[in-house]
């Protein structure tokens, strides 16, 4: 994907009149952030806005952006030119005293709006976004001043002045006193720059100030600058979208919208590829991982402007807020949540931060979104970094600490009216009957068996959008596997079949497949060579039966171990393991001779599945304790967790388990709210004891892990899937590739 298109926004007629800006170099930025880009013709203007929550931010500089596939967590590419734009010079920074990978931006007016004309371009496929840094929160072009006064504290010597106006401005907004009407005996106060004390009234505000009042009339009648001072702690992110292989942009976008909910939108989706708000990319065998997670987070917010609506519900679309409803409008988006994370980022943008006097709420924002969620972790320095370690931590200590900072005057809403469990950002896909399991193909789409007395399958896009459904076929759809050539087969645990599909759901020749020994099968799992293994449910055979991809019956694989198989799972070596609900046991056995390796014979209680991580051992829930068991190659037993308490990690009851690209392991539980648990591969628990309870589970079975590090649960209980967006590492699918536990 190394095609260079142009990208073009569409400007159409606002309402809010923009003004040309001036391409500008940073200042403000470490210069080695972005390499420097090649230049191409003019290709035209795209242009936004700039908000930080209550108000316009002005003088904020604005990149373009592009996340790159040279590794995970790299450096962006900044995509602007340096030639001139618009016929305005463009300025670049300079090291040591030459030009050294410049850096270009536009500056935002004092509506906000910025204007990007002239030369830049993306790469085919690769995801833009726009970085605003820095300016001025909440400040106005000009405050009609109708009257002061002032009054003098003499315990302390300071000047509490009260200006009448219409006032534009908030508590903690810094004000630089600079117009030349300010004249008589309020001129001492030109050129100094003030902080909001308080606004009394919405035809008030008050300074506080040891600059005294000049010679002159009390009264002054006039106009001042509300120019607040530059907050260096402000990033602001949006994405934009993929870019196109043909084309450009023009009849996808016509304006940008860019606040705190924009920031906490993208931080959330592209989470598994970014450390921090300038770095962020892929390896070249994952791009279609970070373009779905990119595409995601037009789910959480439309950089458009007007929050996408529930069918039926027209009270979301005013206001630049979170969506109610995903792109296809099947899905449920978590809107208050996303605005309470806007809030809570806006309380430091809003505030009087500046390079020399820290805020408290910037102090308390940073403190509590460290890099690892706890206090060892590294302190971000920017709004839009705080939000990617929030989302890479949202089960941290400090979800109560990090909520108080919105319990404010709140310029989102709605937002959560109490401090949640946790922070993970979860949609809940509906009316996906029955759901029974889940598997993820390697385009990031997810495959849904509805285990019912008709069973059918549905597929979901990488965004959740329904792309096919099956015709309905057997009874009781149980388990299923997608093939490394897309195909997709279901266990029919009713009905004594194995049905194969093709990746858009179409039935291929000769499914469904049967044996005489094809008994209530329980489980479907596929190997990188294709061969299909299916599992005995309900016979006392002891067999695993192996088909190759036409669907002739390869081998029946029989050991002692492997009565009444629950589940069955592949590793690496291509060697099974099988967990066996009825008697406690996981097993090993070679393939296709079923040698027995190992079989823990009456532990762990009530085994649920098998997941496999990087090193070829075998994790192994027990459903009927509060436990987890990790299992060498050889058998050596490792358990976690403690027996009958949900104290680690949230564990209760647990159901099902999954391992991420970076060897962390998920579990879903029956108890503890239906609680998510996660594990490091060391055994030590990363989720509290009330693990993740977002996303409205209800009674989850099955996990499956996407290449953007997107989690989904289907919930039994409540006819939905549930994606946690950006909440794991990236992993390698599907499950046939034989990867687990590695990042693609």
């Amino acid at each position: 994907m190394n095609s260079k298109v142009r990208i073009f926004i569409r400007c159409t007629s606002l309402a809010l009149t923009l003004v040309s800006l001036t391409l500008c170099g940073c200042s403000g930025m470490d210069q080695a952030a972005f390499p420097a880009t090649p230049t191409e013709g003019s290709v035209g203007s795209l242009q936004g806005s700039v908000f930080g929550g209550h108000a316009p931010i002005v003088g904020s500089h604005v990149f373009l952006l592009e996340a790159t596939w040279t590794g995970y967590a790299v450096k962006a590419k900044s995509l602007l030119s340096s030639t001139s734009i618009s016929g305005y010079p463009a300025t670049q920074d300079l090291t040591s005293g030459s030009v050294t990978n410049g850096l270009y931006y536009v500056t935002s007016d004092s509506n906000g709006a910025f204007n990007v004309t002239g030369d830049y371009s993306c790469d085919a496929g690769f995801p833009v976004y726009l970085y605003a840094s820095g300016g001025a929160p909440n400040a106005s072009t000009v405050i009609n001043i109708t009257g002061v006064s002032a009054f003098m504290t003499p315990s302390n010597f300071t000047y509490l002045y009260t200006f009448t106006a219409a006032n534009q401005l908030y508590p903690g907004q810094s004000v630089q006193f600079s117009s030349s009407s300010l004249a008589g005996k309020w001129a001492t106060l030109n050129g100094t720059t003030q902080t909001v004390l308080a606004t009394p009234s919405t035809t008030s505000f008050q300074i506080s100030t040891t600059v005294a009042p000049g010679l002159g009339a009390n009264t002054q009648t006039g106009s001042i600058a509300g120019v607040g001072a530059n907050n260096p702690a402000i990033v602001n992110l949006a994405m934009l979208g993929i870019c196109p292989g043909v084309g450009n942009f023009t009849k996808l976008i016509s304006y940008v919208y860019m606040n705190e909910v924009s920031t906490a939108a993208m931080a959330y989706a592209i989470a598994g590829f970014a450390t921090d708000s300038v770095h962020m990319g892929t390896s070249t065998s994952n791009e279609i991982g970070l373009q779905n997670a990119a595409i995601n987070a037009a789910n959480l917010y439309n950089v458009q402007g007007g929050a996408l609506e529930l069918p039926g519900n027209s009270a979301a679309g005013e206001g630049l807020i979170a969506n109610q409803a995903t792109v296809a409008g099947n899905g449920t988006v978590p809107q208050a949540e996303l605005d309470t994370l806007g809030n809570i980022l806006a309380a430091c943008v809003d505030s009087a931060n500046t390079a020399s006097s820290a805020s408290t709420t910037c102090t308390t924002l940073f403190a509590d979104a460290t890099s690892t969620g706890t206090t060892s972790g590294v302190k971000p320095i920017d709004t839009a970094t705080a939000a990617i370690n929030m989302a890479h931590n949202p089960g941290t200590p400090n979800v109560i600490a990090l909520w108080a900072l919105a319990s404010g005057v709140v310029p989102f809403a709605p937002q959560l009216s109490s401090a949640p469990n946790d922070f993970t950002v979860a949609i809940t896909y509906n009316n996906i009957t029955a759901p029974g399991s889940i598997a993820i193909d390697s385009s990031g789409n997810a495959f849904v068996p509805t285990n019912s007395s008709l069973g059918y399958v549905t597929k979901l896009s990488p965004a959740g959008a329904v792309l096919a459904t099956s015709a309905s076929g057997g009874s009781g759809f149980d388990s299923i596997a997608v093939a490394p050539n897309g195909n997709v087969f279901v266990a029919a645990n009713g009905s004594n079949a194995l049905y194969e599909y093709t990746s858009g759901l179409a039935a291929v020749s000769g499914s469904p497949r049967t044996s005489a020994q094809m008994n209530a099968p329980t489980a479907v799992a596929v190997d990188s060579s294709g061969y299909v293994y299916v599992t005995d449910g309900g016979f006392s055979a002891s067999i695993i039966q192996k088909f190759n991809s036409s669907g002739s019956l390869n081998a029946s694989i029989s050991s002692g171990c492997l009565t009444r198989v629950t589940q069955i799972a592949i590793d690496p070596s291509d060697t099974l393991w099988a967990s066996i609900n009825s008697s406690n046991d996981i097993c090993r056995v070679s393939n296709p001779f079923g040698t027995q390796m190992f079989s823990t014979g009456s532990q762990p209680s009530a085994p649920t599945n098998v997941a496999i991580d990087s090193f070829g051992n075998g994790w192994a829930a027990a459903g009927a304790q509060t436990n987890l068991f990790m299992y060498s190659p050889t058998g050596n037993q490792n358990s976690y967790g403690v027996i009958n308490n949900a104290l680690q990690g949230g564990l209760s009851s647990p159901t099902w388990i999954a391992v991420d690209g970076g060897n962390n392991v998920w579990l879903t539980n029956n108890g503890n709210s239906y609680a998510l648990s996660v594990f490091a591969h060391s055994g030590v628990a990363i989720t509290t004891s009330t693990g993740y309870q977002s996303g409205n589970l209800n009674t989850p079975s099955w996990i499956a892990i996407d290449a953007s590090g997107d989690v989904w649960v289907p919930n039994q209980g409540a006819n939905s899937v549930t994606e946690l967006i950006g909440v794991a590492t990236p992993t390698v699918t599907p499950l046939s590739a034989l990867e687990p536990g590695v990042r693609p």
